[in-house]
């Protein structure tokens, strides 16, 4: 059965101060999707150290075999994350992903360290339907284990289909990231508690974070992609989009874990409270 979205990327283990626990933009992002009442299929590879099925049973799993799971350790220091890359899992290949999957009305891909071809995002483009990118995966590169921010490009291989999302963490001047709009009809920079920057054809945006207390804010930036992606497809609107997406963002860090991601009443309930700001 083709689902109506497609998500592809590593699940992970995330290292921290308490031990590990399941993470990667692919549990994020399924996590909120499936709470906006979308069917999600994910495409991803780990060792048999972690079972993703029980963590979203609700969510088709494809899983490809690794000798190890894609394992990062995560530290923060003032709402600013260190990272070190302590294992990295098999490549994802997509001649092992059921064909009726890459005909979904949406896609999303999340590597989180080079797992996917960077070319694969123009032949999923090419199949139609909307096609999101988190190139985080992309945009890393490595200081011994310590995960940097690699040199920009300002015309990448992976820079394809209709929206990027780029986090200010993820590059090291985040302005720079508007060049991409002259190849993909959206761009969005998400910025933590700042918000989040979005360029289209109309100009340049501003919109505001949500006011939620932080727990955590591991995985808001997918979970903030997932949400965009199904309210675009939805109502075609990039700012209103912009706007669920912030707050459910915003909602996701109240607890550690993909548990906190918020379903589609709480987030517009916020919304009509007024306090995200467009400009």
């Amino acid at each position: 059965m083709t689902p109506n979205l497609l998500i592809a990327g590593h699940i992970v283990k995330d290292i921290t101060v308490d031990g590990w626990r399941a993470g990667g933009g692919v549990l994020y992002a399924a996590a909120q999707a499936h709470r906006l009442g979308v069917s999600v299929a994910v495409v991803t590879a780990c060792a048999d150290d972690i079972d993703p099925v029980p963590l979203l049973p609700d969510v088709t799993w494809h899983v490809l075999p690794s000798e190890v799971t894609t394992t990062f350790e995560n530290v923060y220091d003032s709402g600013v994350r260190h990272q070190r890359l302590l294992a990295r899992g098999q490549a994802i290949a997509f001649d092992d992903v059921p064909q009726d999957w890459l005909l979904a009305p949406m896609l999303l891909l999340t590597p989180l360290f080079q797992e996917i071809e960077p070319r694969a995002v123009a032949e999923l483009a090419s199949r139609g339907g909307t096609v999101g990118v988190e190139p985080q995966g992309w945009l890393r590169g490595l200081d011994g284990d310590r995960v940097r921010p690699a040199p920009f490009d300002a015309a990448p291989p992976w820079l394809a289909g209709d929206v990027v999302f780029v986090s200010d963490e993820d590059v090291a001047d985040a302005e720079t990231v508007a060049a991409w709009q002259q190849r993909v009809a959206i761009v969005v920079l998400t910025r933590g508690r700042g918000g989040c920057t979005v360029w289209d054809a109309t100009g340049r945006h501003e919109v505001s974070a949500a006011p939620v207390p932080e727990v955590d804010p591991t995985g808001a930036g997918d979970v903030f992609a997932a949400a965009f992606l199904v309210h675009y497809h939805e109502t075609r609107d990039v700012l209103l989009a912009a706007s669920f997406a912030t707050v459910a963002g915003g909602l996701s860090v109240r607890g550690a874990g993909f548990q906190s991601v918020a379903g589609r009443d709480e987030i517009e309930a916020l919304l009509r409270l007024g306090r995200v700001k467009v400009a």
